[in-house]
């Protein structure tokens, strides 16, 4: 059916059918094929306000909708229910109407070995089939005792030390050629070492001459960080008006989509044969670099850029980060010579 087509109360909702009656607090997907006489019997129900039936077969249909309605899913975040609907799809593609209870290790295990050409896929993959799994155990349809099939997965390790920060000369480039706006995110990357998605939701409220607060997406975390010297002179060239900072010519807001494509346009442009390979995403690592340079310890460095733990910021400042402690620690082991020594 289309939308047209589907009957009253009836919508599309993330493949699958819903029925919503505001009026009576109603709102229950619907399994069915629509038009089929199961279809038009649940419809029936749920119009006297009668409870569906309950689901006769236990397969990952019915999981992932149960989880779907469930307070958990309820409580992610946007982005975070984005990138689950798009795997759970792939999963309800392929298991549909398997039996979560006859999934084991094995089963997921090679469910990860075959997207092995794409490991953070695969690793995504298995960190959602956890949380599947976990529901499974909640609603019944799985044992306790036979935990999680899904947990203990050996997850392929990252491929590199992440994103690369640009070099002086690729930054220099950029920095010429860039249109007024790829300037201005260049900047507030560099100068908050937030990252792009946050990046393009800051708005001018949050600024103020002594710094600037806003609550991260991907963490949910509350910061508030004074500016450099050389954000603060960028941003009092501009005309602060209400809304993001980051806008299009007519002063709306703009998704990172539209920065992405811009930003890439740009390096298409310059003459650097590496310019390319260059995302975005590494002046963050940029500007954790500088914060080691600056003589910050990891600490310092959390609390600009938000990072939740040590492991993360091994990764961001890397050798940077090694040098600058075994200096320290080294200036510390100069100094204990001294005073023994005297001198």
């Amino acid at each position: 059916m289309t939308r047209k087509s589907l009957p009253k109360y009836v919508y599309n909702d993330r493949g699958y059918l819903r029925f919503i009656r505001r009026s009576r607090g109603i709102s229950v997907m619907m399994q069915e094929d629509a038009g089929s006489p199961e279809f038009w019997d649940h419809y029936n129900r749920l119009l006297k306000g009668k409870p569906a039936p309950a689901p006769v077969k236990r397969n990952f249909e019915a999981l992932i909708l149960s989880y779907f309605e469930s307070d958990a899913y309820a409580k992610l975040k946007p982005r975070t229910k984005s990138d689950y609907r798009r795997y759970i799809s792939h999963i309800r593609e392929i298991w549909a109407e398997k039996d979560p209870a006859r999934i084991e290790t094995h089963h997921i295990y090679e469910l990860h070995r075959a997207n092995a050409d794409h490991w953070r896929q695969a690793n995504y993959l298995v960190q959602v089939m956890v949380v599947l799994m976990n529901h499974a155990r909640l609603i019944g349809f799985i044992k306790k005792e036979h935990g999680n099939p899904a947990k203990g997965i050996p997850l392929f390790k990252q491929q590199s030390d992440g994103w690369e920060p640009w070099p002086d000369d690729v930054r220099a480039e950029f920095e010429a050629l860039a249109s007024e706006r790829a300037r201005l995110v260049y900047e507030l990357c560099i100068g908050t070492g937030q990252r792009i998605g946050d990046v393009v939701k800051m708005q001018w409220a949050h600024f103020s001459e002594d710094g600037f607060d806003f609550t991260q997406g991907k963490t949910d975390k509350p910061l508030w960080i004074p500016l450099t010297d050389r954000l603060q002179a960028h941003l009092n060239g501009l005309e602060r008006l209400d809304g993001t900072v980051v806008t299009d010519a007519k002063g709306r807001s703009v998704n990172y989509r539209t920065v992405a494509e811009e930003m890439r346009a740009i390096k298409k442009k310059m003459k650097h044969d590496k310019a390319a390979y260059y995302k975005t995403h590494g002046l963050r690592k940029n500007a954790t670099i500088e914060l080691y340079l600056a003589g910050c310890d990891d600490e310092m460095v959390k609390a600009v850029t938000g990072h939740s733990g040590v492991e993360m910021l091994k990764k961001y400042g890397g050798p940077i980060r090694q040098r600058a402690l075994a200096t320290r620690a080294q200036e510390a082991r100069n100094r204990m010579d001294r005073d023994k020594n005297g001198t």
